[in-house]
């Protein structure tokens, strides 16, 4: 489950909720207060109620919405995100708070409330459960519409009834306690955005067959869930998974399509490419725990309950006379094996005319060599930028021994014979 829940994202939506049902309280408060529920509101008493629960529910849809870019910086997409939301949450609130006043009214109603008269604690307390619950169902699913993902809607949904149940339940023993409904209303309306938020995270997050990991690059430790049939990669604002910061990386860099339970993904760019698992591809399928690198960017890539495939070894083309598998190699830090030569020199680095191609950004275009030398293989630093090191050390030439610890930059490898 650890591996499975991003906490991150759940905690950039629950936040993203709560924020904006705490500041959607402060005009329902303004048209709410000091009314009471024997009293017969007048027009514009009515409209600006209506008004105020829309401006609520726009602020808990805009920001929930915004928020699935994990980002706190105020990017145009983040804000064509807010507002997507808020107008989609805005409008889907006017039904929401019709059909929630109805329930509440009628409940009441049959409990003995009305206009001038008290009717029976139990049946406010009802009517507020019902009323409340109901208006986070209908809110939730507004968000989870303007997240544009049908499943989102049942998600959203769930987590307003239970976050409108969680404010009805608390709303007169809080009242009770601070003498009125101000913090009454500012805890439920807050629980409802909060509950909202996590709900459509944690669903999301427990559901997901497919998703990205950044492991290395500006955006290191995001996630990008895979939800389309196709997905661009790319720096481009449009780009359903954006690679920001990185000029090498072209507005539109790669594809990846599925169908069915297959991953494939697609390069776009003939300079400088997409790799995979540190060679370079045109087209090739994905497995689970295989790193894709763009650019400056390591990503992962990970499918849900599979097990690894196995292991793919990265070695030389057949013209540049590649050792076979099982012979001496390089094992990465995800498990992976990188065929060495038997018999000549194999070079390492990031540029594309290396025998090993390592795209990552701290590793030299021409950084090191391991070569067979009255038989043992020795390994030797090419006037790299970040050195080469071997068990900690940083060596210019030395002969490596089965199970020595190599790094090359931040790159970690163990070199077995």
């Amino acid at each position: 489950m650890e591996g499975v829940i991003n906490r991150r994202d759940l905690t950039f939506k629950a936040l993203a909720g709560l924020i904006g049902g705490a500041v959607g309280w402060l005009p329902v408060e303004f048209a709410t207060h000091g009314h009471s529920l024997t009293e017969q509101p007048t027009a514009t008493a009515f409209y600006l109620n209506f008004g105020a629960l829309a401006l609520l529910s726009g602020l808990i849809g805009g920001l929930i919405n915004a928020s699935q870019l994990q980002v706190l910086e105020l990017t145009p997409q983040v804000k064509r995100r807010f507002l997507q939301g808020f107008i989609i949450c805005f409008l889907l609130s006017l039904p929401a708070t019709y059909y929630s006043n109805e329930a509440f009214v009628a409940i009441l109603n049959a409990g003995g409330w009305g206009v001038g008269r008290n009717g029976a604690i139990a049946y406010l307390i009802f009517a507020r459960l019902v009323g409340w619950a109901l208006m986070g169902a209908l809110l939730g699913a507004g968000v989870g519409i303007a997240t544009f993902s049908a499943p989102n809607i049942l998600k959203g949904a769930a987590g307003g009834v239970a976050g409108g149940f969680l404010g009805g339940v608390t709303f007169d023993a809080i009242s009770a306690l601070s003498g009125g409904g101000l913090l009454s209303r500012l805890f439920g309306l807050s629980a409802i955005g909060l509950m909202i938020g996590l709900f459509i995270g944690l669903v999301q997050e427990l559901t997901k067959a497919a998703w990205l990991t950044v492991e290395a690059g500006r955006l290191r430790g995001r996630e990008f869930r895979l939800e389309k049939p196709i997905a661009i990669i790319g720096r481009a604002e449009e780009s359903d998974i954006g690679l920001f910061g990185d000029p090498a990386i072209a507005p539109r860099h790669a594809q990846l399509q599925r169908s069915g339970a297959e991953f494939v993904l697609k390069d776009l760019t003939r300079n400088p490419g997409t790799f995979v698992n540190g060679q370079r591809i045109e087209v090739a399928p994905l497995h689970h725990g295989d790193l894709i690198g763009i650019g400056s960017y390591q990503v992962r890539f990970n499918l849900r309950n599979a097990a690894p495939a196995p292991a793919k070894v990265a070695q030389p083309t057949a013209d540049k006379g590649a050792g076979m598998p099982g012979g001496p190699h390089l094992v990465d830090s995800s498990g992976r094996r990188l065929q060495l030569r038997a018999d000549g020199s194999t070079r390492i680095g990031r540029s594309l005319d290396n025998d090993l191609v390592l795209p990552d950004q701290s590793i030299s275009r021409h950084h090191a060599s391991i070569e067979m030398i009255d038989g043992a293989f020795r390994l030797k630093d090419l006037n790299s930028q970040n050195g080469s090191y071997v068990d900690g050390k940083r060596i210019s030439e030395i002969t490596l021994r089965d199970g020595d610890r190599i790094r090359l930059g931040d790159a970690q490898f163990q070199f077995r014979a």
